[in-house]
């Protein structure tokens, strides 16, 4: 086999552990070069109280970034360098309103070849990043979108979106529900229409099943977003206390959306990246 180098390309630290960490880890596996290229420090995070002591939020989430890195077995973490942000506020075109330094007021061509450069260096085979919708619409993973899109243009390094199966994701909700498990208020929306990728436009899936134990790694490993940060219910708080079977089924299987027809490395694809049979999609 032929090895192949993966570049996930993310907003914040612990986007990657909710979204690409069991890709990740089996690629790492299975003896593939991962590299993870982060945005933003995170530093306009909410975090519980006492939980810093003194410590900037951007440096504490940069050193949870690495031990993530290292519990799926990234060879390189870099960050971009951007600040965070926020969340305040939707992401709208024509908006120059963002924070000075932050990764959405930066221009798409600046960001785009900052990333161009990690892909050149580490003459990447694939680049992985969020897709169209940003997810649930943060600006920053929508801007993750705009400059993956342009940096894979600028190298020709095929993209993958990485996203959620819309219809799994409302499926799973009503079935906690059922099953009993309280779903915090405010935890989602009663709409998520709006949110990452519709059933029928997954081209792609990978199974995380053998590296569920990676993937909760590297979801621990960004402590500071588990906290109870007042007022707040935190994502990862609510997934890393669910029991081991309910844990299972919602994250043994990851989803992905190839970029304009990108071909994949035929050494990345059957064994990792699963194609979805139209008929089935």
């Amino acid at each position: 086999m032929t090895a192949r180098t993966l570049v996930a390309f993310h907003a914040h630290p612990d986007d990657e552990a909710l979204l690409s960490a069991g890709t990740l880890a089996r690629a790492a596996e299975s003896g593939h070069r991962v590299v993870l290229v982060l945005a933003t420090d995170g530093g306009a995070g909410a975090v519980g109280d006492g939980v810093l002591d003194g410590e900037a939020l951007g440096a504490r989430r940069s050193r949870e970034a690495q031990a993530s890195a290292d519990a799926l077995g990234v060879a390189r973490l870099v960050l971009l360098g951007y600040a965070d942000s926020g969340s305040d506020r939707p992401d709208t075109d024509g908006d120059d309103g963002w924070p000075a330094g932050s990764f959405r007021a930066a221009p798409v061509e600046e960001a785009a070849e900052r990333l161009a450069e990690v892909l050149r260096d580490e003459q990447a085979d694939l680049l992985v990043a969020d897709d169209a919708n940003g997810g649930y619409g943060h600006p920053d993973h929508c801007q993750v979108h705009r400059v993956a899109r342009a940096a894979a243009a600028a190298t020709g390094v095929p993209l993958v979106e990485v996203t959620i199966d819309r219809e799994f994701l409302s499926g799973g909700i009503e079935l906690a529900r059922g099953m009993g498990f309280e779903v915090p208020e405010g935890f989602v929306p009663p709409d998520v229409s709006a949110w990452y990728t519709p059933h029928d436009a997954i081209t792609h899936t990978v199974d995380a099943g053998p590296v569920l134990a990676a993937k909760k790694a590297s979801m621990a490993a960004h402590a500071t977003q588990a906290t109870g940060a007042p007022d707040t219910v935190r994502t990862l708080s609510v997934f890393l206390g669910l029991p081991d079977e309910i844990f299972a089924i919602a994250f043994s299987r990851e989803w992905f959306v190839v970029a304009d027809g990108a071909a994949l490395p035929d050494e990345l694809v059957g064994g990792l990246f699963v194609p979805v049979p139209p008929a089935a999609a």
